[in-house]
């Protein structure tokens, strides 16, 4: 009976690890810096382009800037900052936002107002944030919508943000890597 009682009680030691292991899992880690690799990334096209004439009076495209994001990670707590340097200048901004599903509405620049709902589960973090524009002389206010979801390598080296963005012109889809370091 105690050789059966033992094997029972360290069987149900495995199994209360095992659940333990698989929770803590079940949350990916964002947290960190991370430098966007454009070989891997994918842009929307824009109109006009993004060229500059060189000497010769070909059109080259222009060098793209430098991207960081320095993402702090608190449970459902985020703060995410975002840097772009390009050609001796840099500007950043950053977001905090917390992923438990509530919407969140934010005075922007401009007169905008911004609502902002982001969950996370499972292996991803969904957010959704859609701006509101006030009409210029008395027109249709603009609404800007965006939905990204973030995604972590196994190897917790690579984040991906798949982007879909509905404005007014249509909608535009981009993917962005960024590597850890």
């Amino acid at each position: 009976m105690t050789r059966a009682k033992r094997t029972i009680g360290l069987m149900t030691a495995v199994l209360v690890l095992a659940v333990g292991a698989l929770s803590a899992q079940a949350q990916p880690q964002f947290g960190g810096t991370w430098t966007l690799d454009p070989s891997q990334s994918q842009f929307p096209a824009h109109e006009g382009g993004h060229a500059q004439k060189a000497p010769d009076g070909a059109q080259t495209p222009k060098q793209p800037p430098v991207m960081k994001l320095v993402v702090e990670q608190n449970g459902t707590n985020f703060k995410v900052t975002r840097s772009m340097a390009r050609d001796n200048r840099e500007r950043s901004y950053s977001q905090a936002f917390v992923a438990d599903g509530t919407e969140r509405t934010e005075q922007g620049h401009r007169g905008g107002t911004t609502k902002t709902k982001a969950t996370l589960g499972g292996d991803r973090l969904v957010t959704n944030s859609t701006t509101t524009m006030p009409a210029k002389d008395g027109g249709e206010a603009k609404t800007f919508a965006r939905e990204s979801t973030w995604t972590v390598s196994p190897d917790g080296r690579t984040l991906t943000i798949d982007t879909v963005m509905h404005t007014p012109r249509g909608d535009r889809t981009m993917k962005t890597v960024y590597l850890k370091g």
